[in-house]
């Protein structure tokens, strides 16, 4: 019960839009804090300069089932809907062999850790059905010092 009515994001269903901000105006316990889209700051337009963006989360791609990763298929779907300025999803391309043996050349997606917002547009356009190639963890949010990407490094300072 203890996380009855909890909002939650689902990206396949709806993402966050960058220039909306109601969720923290609407929630009735305070559990979304209310911010402007200035502290938002997922537009270059409304941020201030050097102001971290709001986050909630990251993207990560399931490489088995990304169409450019596992089956030689060019497919830029995700890095098209990225709302991000820088874009968060770039594009490598890469030689890869197809199911006749042939080479081809393929942009293969990448996420940018640094630049994702994790607003889920990129899980909620992907087109593979059923389980997006590309999902969206809490995993680096804003509101969380112990949930990031990557871990800090224990030193002998810090364990004393």
């Amino acid at each position: 019960m203890e996380g009855f009515w909890t909002p939650i994001l689902v990206p396949r269903v709806g993402y966050c839009e960058p220039s909306c901000t109601l969720c923290g105006q609407v929630c009735p316990t305070g559990a979304i804090w209310e911010i402007t889209q200035a502290e938002k700051a997922w537009l270059p337009a409304n941020s201030n300069p050097g102001a971290k963006p709001v986050r909630l989360g990251t993207a990560f791609y399931d490489q088995g089932r990304c169409l450019p990763w596992s089956m030689a298929t060019e497919c830029i779907v995700c890095e098209e809907w990225c709302p991000t300025s820088p874009k968060a999803i770039y594009l490598v391309t890469a030689q890869v062999t197809d199911t006749q043996g042939r080479l081809k050349q393929v942009r293969q997606p990448h996420i940018d850790p640094d630049r994702c917002v994790g607003c889920g547009a990129c899980e909620y356009a992907c087109p593979v059905k059923d389980r997006a190639a590309v999902y969206v963890t809490s995993v680096g949010e804003s509101r969380s010092e112990t949930n990031q990407i990557l871990l800090r490094r224990i030193t002998k300072e810090s364990s004393a």
